[in-house]
């Protein structure tokens, strides 16, 4: 008996290869818009090639929360034969981004910033950001930010630097 949406059978192209491999789901975006990966054999790892995304299956695994990742590849060693265990790494590393709620990006004269609050002194510091990304109230900046520090995520617009704040101790880094 097969229920509904249950594969009866998958078939193979010998001319079209693709790598195929499971991804934690939290770095499913992160990587999703990566341009190249190189794929490697494990048993000969001197045998390489690159690949693009081609499909991120919607649906994470609930067991596993992982996603299933799909990549064809540029050009298909003689080695890569179906089932041939790989290794798949980025061609390049991957930019060291910094998600914050939109409301504590300033545009200052042009100039995109936030405040960062010195926990000692309890002061706030302008620091200039790019904006990489924006995802409904939330944006992905690029800059100086350290991880831990704080930043101001309300009233931005009335910031001057030096500032004496007042934190709320409850909020974490």
């Amino acid at each position: 008996m097969v229920g509904a949406g249950q594969d009866v059978v998958t078939l193979a192209r010998p001319d079209v290869r693709e790598a195929v491999f499971d991804l934690p789901a939290y770095l499913v975006d992160k990587l999703r818009h990566e341009p190249e990966f190189t794929i490697e054999s494990q048993l000969e790892p001197e045998v390489r090639t690159t690949g693009h995304i081609r499909e991120v299956e919607p649906q994470a695994d609930p067991a596993t929360r992982t996603q299933r990742v799909r990549l064809t590849l540029d050009q298909t060693p003689e080695q890569f034969y179906l089932g041939t265990a790989i290794t798949v790494m980025l061609s390049r590393p991957i930019d060291a981004r910094t998600w914050l709620p939109s409301s504590a990006v300033q545009d200052q004269d042009g100039k995109l910033r936030v405040w960062v609050v010195d926990p000692e002194a309890k002061t706030v510091q302008p620091r200039d950001v790019e904006v990489l990304a924006r995802e409904g109230d939330r944006v992905s900046v690029n800059g100086s930010l350290k991880p831990g520090e704080r930043v101001v995520s309300a009233g931005v617009n009335f910031l001057k630097p030096g500032q004496k704040v007042r934190m709320d101790e409850g909020v974490q880094p």
